[in-house]
């Protein structure tokens, strides 16, 4: 029951995230290419150094182009998680099957509306670990 426990906080935390981005893709998605880099400078510069700001810029590129659809994949996402992570804890089987779908497609999609350059590859295995952990523990779960 700790791993819903620990799913519940995660998603708790990150989809309100996500309800942030969105609109801020939004806005995002109407500035020009030249426009994006200014982005950054209200950000002071003890924050951010130079190297960290230019590492950035191919992030904002992405969310500019595409940030509507990836902020919309990452939030359904978590609802879905949430949903299966709740069919889990009150011992439904098909919780799993429901988390790790939407673990999966999760990663897949925005490679599919982004490109390659989206694939997270710590990401992709700590949702793989989420899965596998699920996996093992589903004896308990039910």
């Amino acid at each position: 029951m700790g791993l819903c426990q620990l799913s519940f906080v995660n998603q708790g935390v990150v989809f309100p995230l996500y309800l942030i981005g969105l609109p801020t893709a939004f806005i995002m998605r109407t500035m020009s290419a030249e426009a994006v880099p200014h982005v950054l400078d209200g950000i002071p510069a003890f924050l951010l150094s130079h190297a960290q700001r230019q590492a950035m810029l191919p992030f904002l590129e992405i969310m500019r182009l595409h940030g509507v659809a990836l902020m919309s994949i990452f939030a359904l996402r978590t609802v879905v998680r949430f949903i299966g992570t709740l069919r889990m804890w009150n011992g439904h089987q098909d919780g799993l099957h429901i988390y790790i779908s939407a673990q999966l497609l999760g990663m897949l999609l925005p490679i599919m509306v982004a490109g390659p350059k989206t694939l997270d590859l710590f990401g992709f295995v700590i949702a793989l670990n989420w899965c596998y952990l699920y996996f093992a523990q589903r004896k308990v779960l039910r």
